[in-house]
Parts: structure tokens; sequence; C-alpha cells
């Protein structure tokens, strides 16, 4: 999902802006009283309030109005927040946002994903078994015994690599598109773009070769 996805689910409150700050902060190099600012700034957008006043702040957080403004300058630099003029109903107001700080959380989710697809430390017995723990983790559902047997057909039939098949999954992933068929689709794409490259080669070697024998023909 992009981020504008992401941002419509927090402003209607379907995704918890504050759990993911608190879960998340130190890894987007937040320290914690940045990370509860933003918290106290959601919950009063959250009322309608979009003008920022320290002095209303400060009585919620144990710092002084000072360094409150020092903190949301700075929040402001790294663009965690920013602040700027909207027209509403022909005037001119004051409203923040926290654009940059949602496309900071998504990415360590995706990092999360990929990092779960391409570097799993489980052991299996078999590249099918890891194959279907992969797509019911990331799809979030059991698959189905003919997705399984597709899953079969990829490792013995299609010969596709284990590492080939993780980068068709991270990319459904990616997509949003949770369903075999789009991976396969993927993998089918891919090959045939290898192949169609492979043959180009190939094509222009031998017109080079051509070339290069009437070029020796003609200086005879």
């Amino acid at each position: 999902m992009d981020h504008a996805i992401i941002k419509r689910l927090i402003d209607e409150e379907i995704i918890d802006f504050d759990k993911l700050i608190l879960k998340n902060y130190k890894q987007i190099g937040l320290s914690e009283i940045e990370a509860f600012l933003l918290i106290e700034l959601n919950n009063q957008k959250k009322t309608g309030e979009t003008f920022i006043s320290p002095s209303k702040l400060v009585k919620k957080l144990t710092i002084s109005e000072d360094k409150l403004i020092t903190i949301l300058d700075g929040l402001m630099q790294k663009k965690y927040l920013v602040i700027r003029l909207v027209i509403v109903d022909g005037k001119e107001k004051e409203d923040f946002s926290f654009e940059h700080t949602i496309i900071n959380l998504i990415n360590i989710y995706k990092e999360k994903i990929e990092s779960e697809i391409t570097d799993s430390q489980k052991v299996y017995n078999t590249v099918e078994e890891e194959i279907v723990d992969l797509l019911e983790q990331q799809f979030q559902k059991q698959l189905k015994p003919l997705e399984i047997e597709l899953i079969q057909k990829w490792v013995h039939e299609d010969n596709y690599s284990l590492e080939e098949i993780k980068a068709a999954i991270l990319d459904a992933v990616k997509a949003n598109k949770t369903s075999i068929s789009y991976v396969d689709g993927v993998l089918l794409k891919r090959t045939k773009n290898t192949k169609t490259g492979a043959k180009k080669k190939l094509s222009q070697g031998k017109s080079e070769a051509l070339k290069a024998f009437y070029d020796t023909w003609e200086q005879k």
C-alpha cells in the first residue's frame, strides 16, 4: 500500500497512529518526547483543532515552553511535522500533517516484510515447504491444494529458483496482490523477458558476425 492509502486509514482511525508511533519511533529516528508530541498533536487534530499552540501543549508535557518550541522546530526541519496555511470557507487557517512520518513508518514495515521473505532463518525439508510457509505468512491465508500443485510446478517443471520465486512474492506483497496467480504472472513475465533478451542478444551477435564476414569479403 502507498502512503496515501495508509494516511486515509489513519485519518479514519482504522489504523492506530499512536500505536504505530510507540512501536516504531526509535527505528525512524525519533526521541521519546518527539514521539509523544506527535501523538498529542494527532489527538488534537482528531478534535478538529489544527492550530498548534505551544502554551496549550506544554500543559500536557513535562517540559518548558522553550524546549517544546525547539522540539517542534526540529520535527519541522526533519519534515516529520509539516505546518501549512490552507483556505477553508474562504478563510485562511493553519493546518498540520505527518506525511513524512507516515512514509518512514511504511518503509520500516516494507523492510521488515522484505527481510521476512528473503532472509528466513527457518529450516525446511523441501523448497516447496518453504514457499508454502512464506506465502501463507505473507498472504495471511491457508493455501488450497491446487495452489500447492502450482508451487510444485514452479519448482519441478518450470525450474524456477527459490530466489526467483521469493522475488516474485515480494513484488506481489509490494503491489498488495495477495494471490498465487499474481505471483505466477510475475514469474511468467520475467521468464519471457529473459528469453526475449537472450534471443535479441543472440540475434545481434549473429548480425555482427555476418557483417564482419562481408567486410572481410569486400576487402579481398
